[in-house]
């Protein structure tokens, strides 16, 4: 073998070790590209899905201010009883009434 032969022989080896190495470099690239736009994705689905979470929280927390409570007693006599709203302590014009006339809070009788 003349020397040139050899040289031409292992520059077409290194030009395709080269060559297999820069295809399975863009083939990770490209895997890695689609694994980015996936996580990217996935934030965006979970960044949702807590702002889902929070708005339901919200709703749950006004759906229990909604919640009928138990009046506020307090005995005068053995007889007498004046009742007021556990929310805002306005009395109560009329026992066994459903709503507080001042805040709207829903009441509870037993």
């Amino acid at each position: 073998m003349d020397r040139e032969k050899v040289i031409k022989g292992l520059q077409n080896l290194r030009d395709a070790i080269a060559n297999d190495f820069i295809h399975e470099v863009d083939q990770a690239v490209g895997t890695i590209d689609d694994a980015l736009a996936l996580l990217k994705e996935q934030e965006e689905q979970i960044e949702s899905l807590k702002q889902t979470c929070q708005s339901m929280m919200e709703g749950i927390c006004l759906l229990k201010e909604q919640e009928a409570v138990e009046p506020e007693v307090e005995v005068l006599n053995e007889i007498d009883k004046l009742y007021r709203c556990p929310k805002c302590h306005k009395h109560f014009f009329y026992e066994k009434q459903k709503y507080c006339d001042q805040c709207g809070q829903a009441v509870k009788w037993e």
